[in-house]
């Protein structure tokens, strides 16, 4: 952002303040990861690129709801099957307090089969949703799409 005050005359100022509508593509995407299993969260780390994002880490849903209130995000990956509060309740919670946020959603399944989550993340909000194990080119590939989706959206915008 930049600012600036200009001296108009008669002893008024004129503040101008100006961001560059593409200042936010030059900027790494702040995706948050959130399961309780650290190995998921290391392995999408790595397939995604910690060179192309900017990634902050919960174990459950709490501790993510806790990491939004005071760090911004771009992309959330959640996994369901979580304790303390779980995925669907976090994908909930997402879109009530940050509608504009995507919300990818992982499940392996737990007591009933991974499709019966994913289908009721999807009906909550989620904007995709993955099967574990998944396939990776795939997870990158909507990644990508999806931020670049939140991109368009903000240059519209703006």
């Amino acid at each position: 952002m930049f600012s600036a005050s200009l001296n108009s005359g008669a002893g008024r100022t004129t503040v101008c303040n100006y961001e560059h509508p593409e200042r936010h593509r030059y900027m790494l995407k702040n995706i948050l990861l959130v399961d309780d299993e650290e190995s998921i969260r290391k392995m999408v780390r790595a397939v995604l690129g910690e060179d192309k994002y900017s990634f902050a880490e919960a174990s459950n849903g709490v501790e993510a709801l806790s990491l939004m209130e005071t760090q911004s995000f771009d992309l959330i990956l959640t996994d369901v099957i979580m304790p303390d509060c779980d995925g669907i309740e976090l994908v909930m919670s997402v879109r009530k307090k940050l509608p504009g946020i995507k919300v990818i959603v992982m499940s392996g399944g737990g007591r009933v089969r991974a499709d019966h989550y994913l289908n009721l993340a999807e009906k909550l909000g989620a904007a995709r949703v993955f099967e574990k194990p998944f396939n990776t080119a795939e997870l990158r590939e909507t990644v990508s799409e999806l931020l670049n989706e939140a991109d368009a959206v903000v240059e519209k915008n703006v």
